[in-house]
C-alpha cells in the first residue's frame, strides 16, 4: 500500500510540473500573431498535439534529464523536491506571462539537490553532460536565430521571383503560407512535446519503476495530461504576451520562425537533447525580424532575458532550501513514528 501512495504522489508531482511547463508553452504564438488562428484554439490545438507528441518522442530526452545529469543516485526525496522546485518557479514566472526555459529550471533544481545532498561534492555531477546541455542553451538559440533569418530571406526571394499582378496576388500568397504555417505548427508541438515532458516526467526516470515498461506509460500519461491542460488552461498568456511584444508578424514571416524551430527541436529530441523551446522561438522571432529591419521590442526581451538568467540559480535555490526543509521533517516524523 505505501510503495502505491508512493508512486501516486510521483506521478501528482509530474502531472503538476508537467501542467506548469504547459502553461509556459508558446509555441502556438506564431499562429496568433500572424492572426492564423485565434488565441482559444491555437491553445486547443497546441493542447492535443502536446499530448500525442509526448507517447512518441518523450523517452529518450527524459532519460537524459532523469539520469544524465547526477553520477550519483537521486533518492525518492530528491525526485519529490526536484518536481517542486520546478512546478513552483513555473508557476510564478507563467502567471506574469513570461516564457521560460523548463530545462533550466529541471537543470537548476537538480544541481540545489545535488549540491545539499552530497555535501558540495563536485564527483557527483556529470559534468560532460551538463556542459552539452548548458551548450545547447547558447547554439540553439543561435541556430534559431540564424534559421528565422535565412527561411524568411528565403521566402522573400521566391516571392519576389513569382510574378504577382496586385493585392489580390500577395494575399494569395499569404494565404499559402498560413497553411503552411499550420502545418509546421503542429509538427513543430508535436517536436517539442516529447522534449518539454522530459523536464516533467525526466526525474522520474532515477526511479527504476519509472524507467521502462507499465511506469514509464504512467509517467508519460501523467506528463501528456499535464502539458494538455497546462497549454489549455494557463497557455494563453504566454502565447498572447509573446504574439504581440517581440515583432510584428505576417503569415510567412510566422512560418519563417516555425521552420527554424519545428527542425531544430525534432532533430535535438531525436538526439535525446534537453532544449529551451523558448530560447529557440524568441531567437528565430529577432532573425525574422532582421530581414525586415523591424524594431523589436528591447524591454520585452530584457524581460525575458532577464527571467533566463536567473531560472537556473533561482531553481537551484529553491530545491535546495525544500530538501533542507524535508529533511528537517523528515527527520521529525521519525522521531514520532519509528519504523
Amino acid at each position: 500500500m505505501t510503495a502505491l501512495i508512493i508512486v501516486a504522489a510521483a506521478l501528482l508531482l509530474g502531472f503538476v510540473v508537467a501542467f506548469t511547463i504547459g502553461a509556459n508553452d508558446e509555441t502556438m504564438t506564431p499562429a496568433v500573431g500572424a492572426g492564423l488562428l485565434s488565441l482559444s484554439v491555437a491553445v486547443l490545438i497546441g493542447g492535443i498535439f502536446n499530448f500525442i507528441g509526448v507517447f512518441f518522442l518523450g523517452e529518450s530526452v527524459s532519460k537524459t534529464v532523469g539520469k544524465g545529469i547526477s553520477t550519483a543516485p537521486l533518492d525518492l526525496d530528491m525526485v519529490f523536491v526536484i518536481l517542486i522546485s520546478m512546478a513552483l518557479w513555473l508557476f510564478i514566472v507563467s502567471l506574469k506571462g513570461v516564457p521560460i526555459s523548463s530545462t533550466q529550471s529541471v537543470v537548476g533544481s537538480v544541481l540545489g539537490v545535488i549540491i545539499v545532498a552530497y555535501n558540495w561534492d563536485p564527483a557527483a555531477i556529470n559534468f560532460n553532460t551538463l556542459f552539452e546541455v548548458v551548450a545547447s542553451w547558447v547554439i540553439s538559440p543561435v541556430i534559431g536565430l540564424i534559421g528565422g533569418y535565412f527561411f524568411y530571406w528565403l521566402i522573400i526571394k521566391i516571392r519576389q521571383s513569382i510574378k504577382t499582378t496586385g493585392y489580390t496576388d500577395y494575399e494569395r500568397q499569404e494565404k499559402i503560407a498560413s497553411y503552411a504555417l499550420a502545418i509546421f505548427l503542429l509538427f513543430s508541438v508535436f517536436s517539442r512535446s516529447g522534449n518539454d515532458v522530459a523536464k516533467a516526467i525526466g526525474p522520474l526516470m532515477a526511479i527504476d519503476y519509472f524507467s521502462n515498461g507499465i511506469g514509464l506509460i504512467y509517467a508519460l500519461f501523467a506528463g501528456g495530461f499535464g502539458m494538455c491542460l497546462g497549454v489549455i488552461i494557463l497557455g494563453r498568456r504566454v502565447v498572447k504576451k509573446l504574439s504581440s511584444d517581440i515583432v510584428a508578424l505576417s503569415p510567412t514571416s510566422a512560418l519563417a520562425a516555425s521552420v527554424s524551430v519545428s527542425l531544430i527541436m525534432f532533430i535535438g529530441t531525436l538526439m535525446g537533447m534537453p532544449l529551451s523551446g523558448s530560447h529557440i522561438l524568441v531567437a528565430a522571432f529577432i532573425g525574422v525580424g532582421f530581414v525586415n529591419k523591424e524594431k523589436v521590442d528591447k524591454e520585452s526581451l530584457k524581460e525575458i532575458g532577464i527571467s533566463w538568467v536567473i531560472t537556473t540559480p533561482i531553481s537551484a535555490i529553491f530545491s535546495a532550501i525544500i530538501f533542507v526543509v524535508f529533511n528537517l521533517l523528515g527527520m521529525f516524523f521519525v522521531e514520532l513514528y519509528p519504523p
